[in-house]
């Protein structure tokens, strides 16, 4: 599936951006969550609006360090169209600060 997006930290510790594919197109919205009780819970909660507005949570994002570089990112689980999409959200060198691009897992 090809899939695209893009998100940015804000001052609040939480991250707004956009997932996109040919069939879907959501602002989301990543913040702490707040039911984290053990290191294996997610650490954000993602969330989008419906149609009508109302806030709805369609995923989790978890903090990772690679293995191989020690560069920091974010693993991300997101329900859309009634599947789960898994994407890690990177940064390089010429991202502006606090910039991240969705990179889908493949297979």
């Amino acid at each position: 599936m090809a899939i695209d997006g893009q998100i940015t930290r804000t001052d609040d510790d939480a991250f707004t951006g956009w997932i996109a594919s040919l069939t879907f197109d959501v602002d989301i919205t990543l913040t702490p969550n707040p039911h984290k009780a053990k290191d294996t819970h997610p650490d954000f909660e993602i969330t989008t609006r419906t149609p009508r507005n109302r806030v709805i949570r369609i995923g989790s994002a978890w903090e990772q360090t690679s293995n191989r570089t020690g560069a920091e990112y974010l693993s991300l689980a997101v329900m859309v169209n009634g599947q789960q999409v898994r994407v890690n959200a990177l940064r390089t060198e010429d991202d502006p600060k606090g910039e991240y691009r969705l990179v889908p897992l493949s297979g």
